[in-house]
């Protein structure tokens, strides 16, 4: 029984480690992290914007999923916006990590000086590794077929394309992540890549009253595997010139080709103080494998630094 449940568990992870997939989305962009999701985004601000999340899964087990990431985007000259972001994936014998570069180019879409009606577009390069420790896997046989592998290290390059726009308080995007540039066939030597995604975003600014005002927004989640995910969000914002304060929810569903489910309702908390943020998210599971493994949290913290890199600004 003990080699039976062995063997399932890693065929299930064996299957995760064929499908190479780069940095796993959460709530990262409902607390200043777009731009880890969509080119587009880098350098939206006058800012130069640092942005860190760390996010557990399954918090009844000790050695859960949990993923860090840290980046860091800004408006470089003119027009033209860049970001850099780095990651860390854990996951019981397998870890993965990875980094992307990019750029991004703004139009203005009114007169307006502070950057609130704009379309922009970009591109980046995403560099993933991902490592399968078969020493940490324990069963009765240790010369079981299923442990002996050929290489425990396995590389990926993608690209990613993305736009945006905000006007009037609308904004909107969409991203294709994940194109393979490496390993780009169904299936070379045993590595499949990860299957494109989509992202496609749409939210409004709803100010309707003295410093308040409330977004609803939704994020769609599509892949080359015909799975369809969607997050419906809808948060409050209370704000001062210099200060501010979030709270809202988001809730998940998902759809394949064989099944659909609620994955989870997660309350969400964004605070700023001048330049400075911190937000979090407790995401509380509504599927079967979430109610036996836990809820999971994410916590993320970021600041705005005046922009030390483009002295002149952006030019409207």
């Amino acid at each position: 029984m003990r080699k039976l449940y062995a063997i399932v568990c890693l065929a299930l992870l064996s299957n995760a480690y064929k499908a190479q997939e780069s940095l796993p989305y959460y709530q990262q962009y409902l607390l200043d992290g777009e731009f880890l999701f969509n080119p587009a985004q880098y350098g939206k601000t006058d800012y130069v914007q640092l942005n860190a999340n760390y996010h557990k899964q399954f918090d009844k087990f000790s050695d859960s999923p949990n993923t860090q990431s840290i980046g860091i985007n800004g408006n470089i000259f003119d027009r033209v916006g860049a970001g850099l972001s780095i990651f860390r994936d854990s996951n019981g014998p397998i870890s993965a990590g990875g980094i992307t570069a990019g750029a991004s180019y703004f139009i203005p879409l009114s007169s307006e000086g502070e950057r609130k009606d704009q379309f922009s577009f970009g591109t980046s390069v995403s560099f993933y590794n991902m490592n399968f420790d078969y020493t940490s896997v324990n069963v009765e046989d240790g010369y079981d077929p299923l442990l002996i592998g050929k290489e425990g290290n396995i590389f990926m390059a993608y690209a990613n394309f993305g736009a945006a726009a905000t006007y009037r308080n609308i904004f909107a995007g969409i991203s294709v992540n994940d194109i393979a540039l490496s390993n780009d066939k169904a299936i070379v030597n045993g590595i499949e890549p990860s299957p494109i995604k989509f992202f496609l975003n749409l939210g409004y600014n709803w100010h309707f009253a003295d410093n308040i005002f409330v977004t609803p927004s939704a994020l769609i989640n599509l892949n080359t595997n015909s799975t369809r995910m969607i997050d419906y969000n809808l948060m409050a914002t209370f704000f001062n010139d210099i200060n501010s304060f979030s709270a809202g929810v988001s809730y998940r569903t998902v759809q394949n080709r064989f099944d659909s489910q609620q994955l989870q309702v997660a309350p969400v908390v964004k605070v700023r103080i001048n330049k400075l943020m911190i937000g979090a998210t407790y995401n509380i599971g509504m599927s079967d494998i979430q109610t036996y493994g836990g809820n999971s949290f994410m916590l993320s913290l970021g600041y705005n630094f005046d922009n030390f890199i483009n002295h002149r600004g952006y030019r409207y």
